[in-house]
């Protein structure tokens, strides 16, 4: 996501419109700058319609109501566009299930190792990861994944599956090394 123009969120509204276009956001726009000029024409036009404690009242009024409106707009966007960034993840992650159900794992690794660049605490993720790592026999760094993965906060709501895939792993190991055992005595 690009960034935009710290002046954007100077006039109300205007965030809203240059970004999404919202006719709400025009609205608040043709308000704020009807009360703008209002209260110019009040203290500098016709200065005998408004008393000054009524006019300085008005300018106080005016600057709080906009320095609000331009918090609220910059708060509304970050929170949309940490939604939007969410919702990507979300869609990245169901990309990965699926190649992974696929058996591709060189393809889920890689989109794994770029869920855990943006997101390090991604627990899904890192759980999937080890279990990549089994799969393509690399034990020792799926061990050393699910130490990770055990230390973050919330790892667990997946304790089952971390100590199932260390049964797995465990088994591949012993595996592996009854493999190499009657290889060597069968060679020999």
């Amino acid at each position: 996501m690009r960034k935009k123009p710290w002046a954007i969120y100077v006039w109300p509204g205007l965030p809203h419109i240059w970004m999404r276009g919202s006719w709400s956001a025009l609205g608040v726009a043709v308000i704020a700058a009807a009360l703008i000029c209002a209260v110019m024409v009040g203290s500098f036009g016709w200065t005998e319609l408004i008393t000054s404690g009524v006019r300085n009242t008005l300018w106080a009024s005016l600057a709080v109501v906009w320095c609000i409106a331009a918090i609220v707009s910059a708060v509304k966007l970050r929170y949309d566009a940490a939604k939007n960034e969410m919702g990507e993840c979300e869609n990245s992650f169901g990309q990965v299930v699926d190649l992974y159900l696929k058996g591709d794992y060189y393809q889920v690794e890689q989109l794994l190792n770029k869920l855990l660049k943006e997101n390090p605490r991604d627990l899904d993720a890192s759980l999937m990861l080890a279990t990549v790592l089994r799969h393509t026999g690399r034990f020792d760094e799926e061990s050393k994944q699910l130490d990770q993965l055990i230390c973050f906060d919330g790892a667990e709501k997946w304790e089952l599956e971390i100590q199932r895939e260390r049964e797995l792993l465990s088994e591949a190991k012993y595996k592996l090394k009854d493999k190499q055992a009657n290889g060597m005595t069968i060679a020999s």
